[in-house]
């Protein structure tokens, strides 16, 4: 598969409208591509029109598995007019337009592009190379959280995640941890609050313990830096004239490798029975909507210099190595009970990813393809 196919390849997948579901359609495209050049797959399904794709291919010896992954679905197009159609996959001045060409299609078939170029070179390494691609990773990771616990990472023994990084490599990213709080109270008229248990007074008094209780951004991280909180959504009230009986709240944690998500769970079971031990007529409850682990590999991980080594060679420039505020599916990988270096490495500017006219440069996509080979062809070797 030269650089030309690759782009056509990228721009069918890039043409199929999988935003937040029907990710079937590309994974019956990349089978198809795959069957071509006798490369198996099978098919993982998630719910009905969401299945994800596993890509095996073997060397001509038993050895170590590499794993590749990447998502197929892409966040809506938004309400901003675009200068082109979003799923037109638009060749324009040496860029891709298009939704998902950064985040992260590009990554993706990279990934596919370089499987290809090792089985037509003979398959001329040891172990295995597989790709996972998944689904939801947009709401979190489900795809992947799916495919680790049943199993199909349990063999891995590095993998490398083709998100947008503009090349650098990634070495961590934050973890996530949303709780939900609930107040519950008692409806009355407004003009007798006296009567009623006011759900967004109580609410007030959990936001207040909260920011007593947490000093997250005493943890910092030399990569990710420290540990974030954000009060990003609030619903209650009826009407101006009723006090209100429900009051809820969604936090938005970013955390750090040394933070517990366990402990922290427990603090906020904690600070809501003080309230309801001290407060007349509180009661709470609490869900936690999304609950990742952060991910971090060490930057003298002997896959993590590989990778720097290889980026440095096709790049011509030194690798440059960070970490991520965000969370990608190496927060569900991270969950596999073996311990393997897991890297974010791919092509695109995050700068563009979920924007109007989201775009990737081609050359760094074809970077990104010999990339990805060279690193399995020094792993396996």
């Amino acid at each position: 598969m030269d650089d030309q196919q690759a782009l056509r390849l990228l721009q069918d997948v890039v043409k199929i409208d999988s935003v937040l579901g029907d990710e079937k359609r590309v994974a019956d495209a990349l089978q198809a591509v795959f069957a071509q050049y006798a490369i198996p797959c099978q098919q993982v399904e998630y719910s009905a029109g969401r299945h994800q794709l596993i890509a095996t291919l073997a060397g001509q010896a038993a050895g170590p598995v590499l794993g590749f992954s990447g998502h197929m679905d892409v966040v809506p197009v938004g309400e901003m007019a675009w200068h082109d159609d979003p799923f037109a996959a638009v060749v324009k001045d040496g860029l891709l337009y298009g939704r998902g060409s950064c985040d992260m299609k590009s990554g993706l078939v990279a990934a596919v592009a370089a499987m290809i170029r090792l089985k037509q070179a003979g398959s001329l390494f040891k172990g295995t190379v597989k790709l996972l691609a998944t689904v939801g990773e947009e709401t979190s990771a489900i795809g992947a959280g799916q495919l680790v616990d049943q199993g199909y990472a349990d063999d891995l023994d590095a993998l490398i995640i083709g998100e947008p990084t503009n090349l650098r490599v990634g070495i961590a990213h934050k973890g996530a941890l949303w709780p939900r709080i609930t107040t519950w109270g008692k409806t009355a008229h407004g003009s007798m609050p006296e009567q009623g248990v006011n759900a967004i007074e109580h609410m007030l008094l959990v936001l207040q313990a909260f920011k007593a209780t947490f000093d997250l951004a005493s943890a910092t991280d030399e990569w990710v830096g420290h540990s974030t909180a954000s009060i990003d959504v609030i619903r209650g009230g009826n009407g101006t004239n009723v006090v209100p009986d429900k009051c809820t709240v969604e936090l938005d944690i970013r955390t750090i490798k040394q933070q517990d998500h366990a402990g922290l769970k427990r603090q906020f079971r904690d600070m809501l029975d003080g309230l309801a031990a001290t407060v007349p007529n509180f009661r709470a409850d609490i869900e936690f909507i999304n609950d990742l682990p952060s991910m971090k590999t060490a930057v003298d991980d002997p896959f993590s210099q590989l990778a720097q080594r290889v980026v440095a060679e096709v790049t011509g420039k030194p690798a440059s190595v960070f970490g991520l505020t965000g969370y990608t599916d190496g927060s569900q990988f991270e969950r596999v009970k073996r311990t393997f270096p897991i890297l974010i490495v791919g092509p695109g500017d995050t700068q563009h990813a979920h924007q109007p006219n989201e775009c990737v440069k081609i050359a760094d996509f074809y970077r990104m393809i010999n990339i990805n080979q060279q690193i399995a062809e020094a792993f396996l070797a």
